[in-house]
């Protein structure tokens, strides 16, 4: 084993077979392992003086191949030009800025020969991502109207300008210029000035173009319009949007119920008529479905004021009977409610159990039986057998079945079996028409019958199909028709009249 100053070597082979190997060719004999050796890299030529030990470990060599030694002024400028720079001082160093001229854009950089010689960008203000040129900044401004009055301070800084048009002084940012959300605001409010002037015009053309002659300034798409309808003379408020989108169809709420057959939905006879129905005495002309009505409850004969819509959705109406249905409140006085019965013709069977409960009675004239409530025995109800007027119960009747083809809807009710001024009339001027109709003895099998078929349909899940608003009286019995059909009720009705045959009539009328 070689000895090299008193230590063994590692490495088994010679000195100068160690830097042959490497591509070296000593030019000296070996001075030692830690020592400087001059050699020549047979590879470039170069004379280099690599020490053996690093030459063994695999670090040695040639310091010009290996790209540590330092770089010629000459070499340096020639890399430069290469990206497209040309220096404009002597070369500083490998690691320190050198200024140049980018060619491809004319500015002034000063990048470093470590990053050029490593492929980065030559200029910075050319570079995807580079900062934004204050001159480009200032041309941008410009531009829009603005001239700047202080250096570019940032793309999302304020920047003080003033407008080249009105003079007025701002604080844009740069980005929002770009982005065209800025500008001077005095010229952006008259422009957009301008623009609603245009969209009225427009407005108002698309309004009288549908029949409508606005009575006020345009509010905007968005917001009711009061206009007159040319048509019908109506005061209407219409969205334009909703016009234009065709939600609405037509903008006169009337003419289009009048176009679809569908008369005016709460007219003042039918709204009294159905708060008759849930024990009010109206007490003051009737104002809108959700306007408050002054009435007399004949629950507990107080005044109090609800609004039909309410009384459409099926609330009580009344806080008073309702307290007292809950038992917050006192209930009636029992005696003077067996009294109000007395008066009207009935004698009570059972004890009085609330105003809005039905109690069992029978009719001193006819002596037949029933269940009134004290509400509707108050409101001018009398027995539902002796009565002259409304649905009678003794009489011949009607079970029948309607359709609706803009609903989509089916219904099925009762009605007497006199003249067309009634029941089915009144729905026929909500477009319903007649599809099947079948006669009884009395009105009571009519009810028997109309009541089963609604509880085969409940039990199965069919809910009622549309609401107070479309349907103020009679909506509880409407059906999608796509769900139960009329043929489907109509069918019902024969089945469960035949159940009773000693309810029936002769022969049933059927229409289809």
């Amino acid at each position: 084993m070689t000895m090299t100053r008193g230590r063994p070597r590692k490495d088994p082979r010679e000195p100068a077979e160690i830097m042959r190997a490497a591509g070296l060719k000593p030019l000296v004999p070996y001075p030692g392992a830690g020592v400087p050796w001059r050699c020549r890299h047979l590879a470039c030529g170069r004379e280099v003086t690599p020490r053996m030990s690093n030459v063994a470990k695999g670090q040695g060599g040639c310091m010009y191949c290996s790209g540590r030694a330092r770089i010629a002024p000459e070499a340096a400028a020639a890399v430069m030009r290469t990206a497209g720079l040309e220096p404009l001082e002597p070369y500083p160093g490998s690691d320190r800025h050198w200024r140049c001229r980018h060619l491809a854009c004319g500015r002034e950089v000063t990048p470093t020969y470590v990053r050029i010689n490593s492929g980065a960008g030559p200029c910075r203000w050319c570079a995807p991502n580079a900062p934004v040129d204050p001159e480009v900044a200032a041309a941008d401004m410009r531009a829009a109207g603005l001239d700047p009055l202080v250096p570019y301070p940032g793309v999302d800084t304020l920047w003080p300008v003033r407008c080249t048009v009105c003079g007025t002084h701002g604080t844009p940012t740069l980005g929002s210029i770009r982005r065209g959300q800025g500008g001077c605001r005095p010229c952006g409010r008259r422009k957009a000035n301008a623009a609603m002037r245009n969209d009225a015009d427009v407005a108002v053309a698309a309004m009288r173009a549908a029949g409508l002659e606005p009575l006020e300034p345009y509010p905007g798409s968005a917001f009711p319009w009061k206009s007159c309808c040319i048509r019908c003379g109506a005061v209407v408020s219409p969205r334009l949007g909703s016009m234009a989108a065709g939600s609405r169809g037509p903008g006169c709420k009337p003419c289009a119920d009048k176009a679809n057959g569908i008369a005016q939905r709460h007219d003042e006879g039918l709204a009294v008529e159905e708060m008759r129905e849930h024990g009010f005495e109206p007490q003051e002309p009737y104002r809108g479905v959700k306007s408050p009505w002054r009435c007399l409850c004949h629950g507990c004969g107080t005044i109090t004021s609800p609004t039909f819509g309410s009384i459409l959705a099926g609330q009580s109406g009344c806080r008073r009977c309702a307290d007292v249905r809950s038992g917050a409140a006192r209930r009636e006085d029992p005696e003077r409610a067996a009294a109000s019965v007395r008066e009207a013709g009935l004698e009570p069977l059972e004890p009085y159990t609330g105003a809005m409960r039905p109690w069992r009675c029978r009719c001193t004239t006819c002596g037949r039986t029933s269940t009134p409530t004290l509400a509707k025995i108050r409101s001018g109800r009398r027995c539902k057998y002796c009565a002259r007027h409304g649905f009678d119960r003794a009489a011949p009747a009607r079970v029948y079945v309607l359709t609706h083809a803009g609903h989509r809807a089916v219904k099925i009710g009762v009605a007497g079996a006199g003249q067309r001024n009634d029941r089915i009339a009144q729905h026929g001027r909500y477009g319903w028409t007649l599809f099947y109709e079948h006669h009884l003895s009395t009105g009571d099998d009519a009810l028997t019958v109309e009541q089963a078929i609604l509880r085969q349909l409940r039990t199965a899940g069919h809910k009622p199909f549309l609401t107070p608003a479309e349907l103020p009286n009679g909506w509880t019995e409407t059906f999608n028709a796509r769900h139960v059909s009329a043929t489907d009720l109509r069918d019902r009705i024969r089945a469960e009249s035949h159940a009773r045959p000693h309810g029936l009539a002769p022969e049933p009328l059927t229409l289809f």
